[in-house]
């Protein structure tokens, strides 16, 4: 099926919280390299989104998945180290926080396939953010999982979804021992503590992805879950305030898995 035009709602859930991120760091004093990074990773981000081609067969859509799994796993054991931490890829002066450039993509993707591959692929992503550790994206890939649990209702999404809350389990249970950034981690809580009104306009802005629900499409509930459950993950704790904070990694993974939406069949 040809690739559709994206509705502005959808557009919307992209790039309000982005340009809500870069109206309080432009405020609150961020670096200007900082703010520079994160507007340019949104038109990047919206030109993925309504341009870049991708798979349309189901082989096609395996392959590309795979492919993102095994970047995971690959990031899990020879990424860049920040405190025995491998989250990142180097790309030049920039880490990109390779769970959140290529997960909401990989999880888009997963609702497309069959049961068998699509609750295989959450798994084994899974297990690659729990050996990054990644609590934050292992919880939004949780709430993914939770997603395709509740719309197919078959064995293998269930038991991937059980899988998961182990993994948040098991994930909670590790030490992370990263120091929070600003501008990076706990943007909302700062926002609300020096000026509440903008505080309050940060949390709805947060809310925004709930957005990609009006296209009622498979595909669009799982990747609403995630950016949604990594988004709340900044108020429980010293995670990143994805698409508000600073951080190219979660825009530009919010236009790839844009640019899958728009292969969305139909008849889903």
């Amino acid at each position: 099926m040809a690739g559709v035009r994206l509705p502005l709602a959808t557009l919307a859930a992209l790039v309000v919280p982005v340009v809500a991120g870069l109206a309080w760091m432009t405020v609150g004093g961020a670096p200007t390299a900082w703010i520079a990074v994160n507007a340019l990773a949104l038109v990047l981000a919206l030109a993925l989104a309504t341009l870049l081609p991708l798979p349309r067969s189901q082989r096609g859509v395996l392959v590309l998945a795979g492919a993102l799994v095994l970047g995971l796993w690959a990031t899990a054991l020879a990424g860049v180290p920040v405190e025995g931490v491998r989250r990142w890829i180097g790309l030049g002066p920039l880490r990109l926080h390779l769970g959140y450039l290529i997960l909401p993509l990989l999880v888009t993707l997963a609702a497309r396939l069959p049961a068998r591959s699509g609750a295989a692929l959450i798994v084994a992503s899974l297990m690659a953010t729990m050996l990054q550790p990644d609590r934050a994206a292992t919880v939004a890939l949780t709430a993914s999982a939770a997603v395709l649990a509740l719309t197919r209702r078959d064995g293998l999404s269930i038991t991937a979804l059980v899988i998961g809350l182990g993994a948040c389990v098991a994930a909670i249970a590790q030490p992370d021992h990263l120091a929070p950034v600003r501008f990076v981690e706990g943007v909302q809580r700062d926002a609300l503590t020096l000026n509440p009104a903008a505080g309050l306009a940060l949390v709805a802005a947060s809310l925004t992805p709930l957005l990609l629900l009006r296209r009622a499409k498979v595909a669009a509930a799982p990747l609403a879950a995630f950016l949604l459950a990594a988004g709340l993950m900044a108020f429980a704790g010293s995670y990143p305030a994805i698409l508000i904070g600073y951080g190219a990694a979660p825009i530009l993974g919010f236009g790839l898995a844009l640019a899958a939406l728009r292969y969305q069949s139909e008849s889903q």
